[in-house]
């Protein structure tokens, strides 16, 4: 018989009409009565509970376990946040809203973001890295190949789609495109 791990957190259709109210986070706090992503969390050591989370300005929603097992990465709308579910807190909060996609890549033990202009990572022991700027707004393509990450950033010079390669352990680019047009503009005035 296979063991089949309990079941950490659901997405719900709405907020419950019933039972305790939701644990709200949001940048109002309790004061904030608008139904976003709605989330049951199952802990371990306590009662089911329900949160309710108000996005950012994507279309990227997902919810999934964080590589360190105990916590759980909730994207509402682009806002990222990591909850544990043991305490009903907010452990962390990333400060973009912006997150376009989320890969989580369980053989490397983190879980990459892909914002509008840049990437960021989170590993198992909360380090991470966040890239230089990559594109100038928004990528295509992007692809994970065993530790690198390819894709194409958009520039206005030309208005191209320019390849890019991204070093998944480290955050490392040195052929982002914002970078390169940047290094060759050319100051007007003094």
């Amino acid at each position: 018989m296979n063991w089949v791990p309990a079941m950490r957190f659901e997405i719900l259709p709405g907020l419950p009409p019933y039972g305790p109210r939701a644990v709200s986070f949001t940048g109002r706090g309790e004061h904030e009565f608008r139904e976003g992503l709605v989330i049951r969390f199952y802990p371990e050591k306590s009662d089911p509970w329900v949160g309710n989370f108000l996005g950012g300005m994507t279309n990227c929603t997902a919810v999934l376990d964080h590589p360190n097992g105990a916590d759980v990465i909730v994207v509402a709308d682009g806002h990222t946040c990591v909850i544990d579910p043991e305490s009903r807190a907010m452990r962390d909060c990333a400060a973009w809203d912006d997150i376009a996609a989320v890969f989580p890549l369980h053989q490397l033990g983190l879980v990459v973001f892909q914002g509008l202009v840049d990437f960021a990572a989170v590993r198992s022991d909360n380090s991470g890295w966040i890239s230089p700027r990559i594109s100038w707004d928004s990528f295509r393509n992007v692809k994970v190949h065993e530790t690198e990450l390819t894709g194409e950033a958009w520039t206005p010079v030309g208005d191209i789609w320019a390849p890019f390669t991204l070093d998944l352990l480290t955050g490392h680019c040195a052929d982002g495109i914002y970078e390169k047009d940047m290094a060759r503009a050319v100051r007007v005035g003094s």
